[in-house]
């Protein structure tokens, strides 16, 4: 059975996206190395969109490779679908928590929000913090944040705006080749 991968890229507000280029990039990386691709999503319209618009990007060969799961699955469902995975990579949301909690290997994206606060523990974990408040790339367990560069990072704020629907740099600079890295130091890709 091939080997795949849950992608989750739809935070709840639009400072905590990864830019759509940066998921064409990784999700296309992945197929290459053999994974199967989930998109997953929950069935907000703003998620179910944002699975069409990164779809849009690849190409027939590599769209044809991917699963778009948004919106199809409940909570349950999502859970068994991320235990058979061989590795999920999210943004900052709860279907990361979960992931986490189902012991796969799991690679979030944070920008703005502190890891400290919000990160996804790792299962098995004993103690009072398994993160530093800032680290470009940190592993514990099978969880790895991966934090974008800039000294304000995290800020705490909704993006560089203060407001949900604003972007922030920090993620728009976090390189898909950070990502790349980071998959190959959890995985052996097939």
């Amino acid at each position: 059975m091939q080997p795949y991968a849950v992608v989750h890229p739809g935070p709840l507000t639009a400072y905590k996206r990864w830019p759509l280029a940066h998921w064409q990039h990784l999700i296309t990386w992945l197929i290459s190395k053999g994974f199967q691709v989930v998109l997953s999503a929950s069935p907000a319209k703003q998620d179910i969109q944002l699975n069409h618009d990164i779809i849009s990007l690849l190409n027939d060969e590599t769209a044809e490779k991917v699963i778009n799961a948004a919106g199809k699955l409940s909570i349950p469902q999502a859970g068994t679908l991320l235990r058979g995975a061989a590795l999920y990579i999210g943004v900052d949301t709860s279907i990361t928590h979960l992931a986490a909690a189902c012991n796969t290997p799991t690679i979030t994206l944070f920008g703005a929000t502190p890891p400290t606060n919000f990160g996804p523990w790792p299962n098995g974990f004993i103690g009072e913090q398994p993160y530093q408040l800032r680290a470009r790339s940190q592993t514990v367990g099978n969880v790895t944040i991966l934090q974008g560069p800039g000294e304000c990072v995290p800020c705490r704020k909704a993006g560089c705006l203060d407001r949900a629907d604003s972007n922030s740099e920090c993620l728009d600079l976090l390189e898909p080749t950070q990502v790349i890295t980071a998959i190959e130091q959890v995985i052996k890709p097939a």
